[in-house]
């Protein structure tokens, strides 16, 4: 069969993995998945436990179909996930999804006080979708929990954490929390501010292309294995199609 990679894509209601060559032909498609659980006030929400283990799952029943060799993987993730972890990287919360609309109502007030200037600095557009909402309304509905999270995080982050011991994320991923500089592509101190965060309660920032190891051996593959730190599914799409210059767009 030759050489292969795994590609695992983090979405919605599922994890997909992907086995393909290094000559792009694809070998293996697997997927498990997970509900997305909604409620009152606009919420919509992942077990974080659930898309770890239908990680674990996918990239098992991919590797059973598998002859040669795997010489790495990469992840790509739906974007604008939130989620608190504890000082030992345990969930505090639900992840909140991209479809989590629980901050709508003070999205108006800070895209009123604030709008203009954390769009022209982090590239968003103030909105409930995006961390930053969603840490404000932690601190405003949950102050004690905001306080005591050590860490915020979206989901592809804590799958990392979880399978290199690094919590990290990339620069493709923060570009969508409405908390990166993307003048300088480090975090933005007045909206860490408004969280009511510094930078230390955020994984480190690392280029998409940044490669980190296995530790946990998940699915039957081997630790040290060579993990890239991948990216979000919007900005691996434009790549995909080829839209990677200014004037370009895709639908």
């Amino acid at each position: 069969m030759g050489a292969v990679v795994l590609g695992v894509d983090l979405g919605t209601t599922a994890t997909k993995v992907v086995a393909t060559r290094v000559d792009g032909r694809v070998v293996a498609v697997t997927d498990r998945g997970y509900p997305l659980r909604t409620g009152q006030h606009g919420t919509a929400v992942q077990d974080p436990l659930e898309v770890l283990d239908a990680v674990t799952r996918a990239v098992g029943d991919c590797v059973e179909r598998i002859d040669g060799p795997i010489r790495g993987l990469s992840f790509s993730s739906a974007m604008h996930t939130l989620l608190a972890l504890d000082a030992d990287g345990s969930p505090l919360t639900p992840a909140l999804s991209w479809a989590d609309n629980r901050a709508a109502d003070l999205v108006r007030r800070l895209r009123a006080d604030h709008g203009p200037q954390l769009h022209a600095a982090t590239g968003t557009p103030v909105h409930p979708s995006f961390p930053l909402a969603k840490l404000m309304w932690f601190a405003e509905h949950e102050p004690e929990l905001h306080r005591r999270a050590a860490h915020w995080v979206g989901i592809k982050d804590f799958v990392l954490s979880r399978l290199t011991g690094r919590l990290v994320t990339e620069h493709s991923n923060a570009a969508g929390t409405g908390l990166l500089d993307m003048r300088t592509l480090s975090w933005y101190e007045p909206a860490l501010r408004l969280a009511g965060i510094d930078a230390g309660r955020l994984p480190e920032l690392l280029a998409p292309t940044d490669v980190l190891d296995l530790r946990d051996p998940i699915g039957g593959l081997p630790t040290g294995l060579p993990v890239v730190a991948g990216g979000g599914d919007g900005p691996l799409a434009n790549l995909g199609v080829g839209a990677v210059l200014p004037g370009m767009a895709a639908l």
